[in-house]
């Protein structure tokens, strides 16, 4: 009988001609795990049969045998002798204290200790500010994350004051070059709004009205000197025109001069170059002042930028399809300035400037005032008794007729 080992260790017989074959019908389990081991020992610092005794041990130099109280605490045959806290103690009767207790300071009525503050300590004001409590609200994981709006969502627009400070010529008593400066400033904006007008009037004025005799004269200009010109000009022969489209060859001297003339022209703009680049050096005076004004210009043009957008951050926007127009300078004439609160004459009206302010500040979209129209046009109707007696008869048998009509029907 042959046992299971001798079947197990039969050699197979297959062929090894290829490399393929050699592959496949090889073991080589042992070989791969012996450098497998072999790796992982270079990993792990190399092998311990080639390592010395100072790399594998180390001596222990602590004191094993120390007897300190925090080592018996340490160890568990001690912990025996210590006391249990969760057996109470003891405790017999005691008398009364001779010892005098201590009185605390009495606080104020107003000063209490919280509820929740009573192991720190702390002492609040009840008629105070209450103190805010930080609590984090939990989300539910199986909702979707609340919407957070954006930063900017309730910031305002423009950096305006809800309350502007009037012009000083405006207050009560003002001085005299204040109300001058405020006149002024009237008297500027009622002359642009002339200008506007005017300008309005210009623009719609009327054509020139031109007469036959002025577009004919008009149109007429030119005609006989385009005539003469015509007749003037040269006859062209088919013969030159045959001559011109054929191709002359050129001589050598003649090429020979064409070069000469182009490296004389490339010489001259060489020298031409030449002689800028040293006028440039001598010239760094020059050069340098220009410099300087280019960068002053620009530090205008950058103080002109920022001026622009500190007038466009107070500027209100465009949220609707009228225009923003400003509220005109209140001002008082001199005859008008008085001298007492009690003759005193307020031009302003609170509730229109609180509806501009908020136009200004753009939390109002710019508003038309709305003039006083119908919503549906009037039916024009003709009463007929107001009409002639002819008339009447004649309405009077067409009614007829129409009854009589749908009679029949």
């Amino acid at each position: 009988m042959v046992s299971t080992e001798q079947i197990r260790n039969k050699r197979k017989r297959v062929s090894k001609k290829n490399k393929k074959s050699w592959r496949k019908n090889t073991e080589i389990q042992d070989v791969e795990k012996f450098l497998e081991a072999k790796l992982r020992e270079e990993r792990t610092g190399g092998a311990p049969t080639d390592k010395k005794n100072k790399d594998l041990f180390f001596i222990d130099k602590s004191d094993i045998f120390e007897t300190s109280k925090s080592k018996l605490a340490s160890m568990k045959c001690h912990t025996e002798l210590q006391i249990d806290t969760r057996v109470a103690p003891v405790v017999g009767r005691l008398g009364p204290s001779k010892k005098k207790k201590k009185t605390k300071p009495q606080q104020d009525v107003s000063m209490v200790t919280n509820s929740d503050n009573k192991k720190s300590g702390c002492v609040y004001d009840i008629w105070g500010a209450s103190i805010e409590k930080k609590t984090t609200k939990e989300l539910d994981p199986c909702l979707p994350p609340p919407f957070l709006p954006p930063a900017f969502y309730k910031g305002s627009d423009t950096k305006l004051s809800a309350v502007e400070v009037p012009h000083p010529g405006s207050s009560y008593n003002p001085t005299f070059t204040d109300h001058q400066d405020l006149l002024q400033s009237a008297l500027d904006v009622e002359e642009k709004r002339e200008k506007e007008k005017a300008k309005a009037t210009r623009d719609a004025a009327p054509p020139i009205q031109i007469t036959e005799e002025d577009y004919i004269k008009e149109m007429s200009i030119g005609l006989k000197e385009v005539e003469h010109e015509s007749e003037s000009e040269p006859e062209v022969n088919e013969e030159d025109v045959c001559k011109s489209g054929v191709y002359i060859r050129k001589t050598r001297s003649q090429r020979n001069k064409e070069k000469a003339e182009k490296l004389k022209t490339e010489e001259a703009a060489a020298a031409k170059e030449t002689k800028q680049y040293l006028h440039q050096i001598n010239r760094i005076k020059a050069l340098k002042k220009e410099i300087r004004k280019e960068e002053n210009e620009r530090e205008e043009q950058t103080l002109e930028r920022q001026a622009k957008k500190t007038i466009n951050e107070t500027r209100p926007g465009k949220y609707g399809p009228g225009k923003f127009i400003g509220a005109e300078p209140e001002f008082l004439l001199p005859e008008e300035v008085s001298s007492s609160l009690r003759q005193l004459v307020t031009p302003a009206n609170n509730v229109q400037d609180r509806f501009t302010s908020f136009q200004k500040r753009n939390m109002l979209e710019i508003r038309k005032k709305v003039a006083p129209h119908r919503k549906y046009k009037l039916k024009k109707v003709e009463k007929w008794r107001k009409k002639l007696p002819e008339e009447m008869d004649e309405l009077v048998k067409m009614k007829r007729k129409k009854r009589k009509i749908n009679m029949t029907e």
